[in-house]
């Protein structure tokens, strides 16, 4: 497996780095996908008699949109993303954000202490246990835990 990862041939585009083998395939695909369904589009509206042929070729042209749109998500199928991305925030961090967000640390633990628990509940699906461990003891929302996993 490690002699795979080693062999591909990456590179950066658009800011962000791809296989260069799965780029190829995903644009033969697109253009594929595009070509042939633009033509099918193009020969099912010419061949009526009762439609424009500005109205046409618009529509054949809307096909082709169709059939980038698909390709796009058989593209998305068959190359999943190879990336991981880990985000840990401390304390620090948690300060800087509180204080761009033009609040102070006093204003967000009390906004922090009287949170409806659904709002909580998603911080919690979010891993947010930085932020969560400024909520006071003598609250509602408070729970040990989030004091224990501060730094994950």
């Amino acid at each position: 497996m490690k002699d795979k990862e080693k062999d591909k041939k990456y590179i950066e585009i658009w800011g962000d780095t791809v296989d260069l083998k799965e780029l190829v395939y995903a644009s033969i695909i697109g253009v594929v996908m595009t070509m042939t369904m633009f033509l099918i589009g193009r020969r099912t509206f010419l061949n009526m008699d009762n439609i424009d042929l500005g109205l046409a070729n618009g529509y054949s042209l809307l096909f082709g949109v169709l059939g980038c749109i698909l390709s796009g998500i058989i593209s998305a199928k068959l190359f999943k993303p190879k990336r991981i991305i880990e985000e840990r925030h401390n304390k620090e961090d948690i300060l800087d954000i509180i204080s761009a967000a033009g609040m102070t640390l006093e204003e967000e633990i009390e906004a922090l202490s009287n949170l409806d628990p659904e709002i909580i509940e998603e911080l919690e699906e979010l891993e947010l246990y930085g932020l969560l461990s400024l909520i006071p003891e003598d609250s509602k929302n408070y729970k040990q835990e989030y004091k224990l996993r501060e730094d994950i």
